[in-house]
């Protein structure tokens, strides 16, 4: 995987004169961002205020983030203009604001149905595949690539033997993040035979996705990405 691959296929770097206007302009209209602490499992929201020399921002918090008061690595993203943007960075809080360090770069979601992240071989990715049209199973699955709407995997064995329509209960497991359950639909299957072993190919697509789910699992691509890209480049 070369490193220009892992930095541009799920987000683009905003260059620096529009990542300036771009919080500029979501301080004036008190805009809300989101965001996922490194302390914290649930994502909570702050209301953006004010851009102090273009390196921080000025928050106040939500109803839901009233008791937050700790300062953490976390992951930001917002909605500006259709389009959703993401920084890692950090927060503290100071004379009343909860504060958002804005000096890093901030990129932009690629939107492209097939903006994806392919997984090193060397890299722990795995999806454990629990259920099965109402049997159980316990198959490891290597993850070949993922975006935030889905992934490709593959295992070997002719069991369970997956159709397109057909709904996958497992847990996904990308480096040593805490494993997240998920059911999935298959979308695409392509089987092989080699030296009578079968080998299955399948793309699917995660299901049930609430806004605070996609949330999440962007967060996850992003800081997938950036992993990937420091390891692998």
């Amino acid at each position: 995987m070369s490193s220009s691959k892992a930095e541009q296929t799920i987000f683009k770097k905003v260059a620096l004169s529009e990542k300036k206007m771009l919080f500029r302009e979501l301080a004036d209209d008190k805009g809300q961002i989101a965001v996922k602490g490194a302390l914290l499992e649930d994502i909570f929201h702050l209301i953006a205020v004010q851009v102090e020399k273009d390196e921080a921002l000025l928050c106040h918090h939500t109803a839901e983030s009233k008791d937050i008061n700790t300062a953490q690595k976390v992951v930001i993203n917002f909605a500006f203009k259709s389009e959703r943007y993401f920084l890692q960075t950090e927060m503290y809080f100071e004379s009343g604001w909860v504060v958002i360090k804005i000096d890093g770069d901030l990129f932009q979601l690629q939107r492209r149905a097939n903006a994806r992240l392919e997984i090193p071989e060397k890299y722990d990715a795995t999806f454990i595949l629990s259920q099965h049209g109402g049997a159980n199973y316990f198959i490891e699955c290597r993850v070949k690539d993922v975006s935030a709407g889905g992934f490709r995997m593959e295992y070997f064995g002719d069991r369970p033997l997956v159709q397109v329509g057909d709904v996958l209960k497992g847990t996904l497991r990308m480096g040593p993040r805490r494993p997240l359950e998920f059911s999935v639909e298959i979308r695409f299957v392509q089987r092989t035979e080699s030296e009578k072993v079968t080998k299955q190919v399948c793309g699917v697509q995660f299901q049930n996705v609430t806004h605070l789910l996609e949330n999440r699992l962007l967060s996850l691509m992003m800081d997938l990405q950036r992993e990937l890209f420091l390891k692998f480049s």
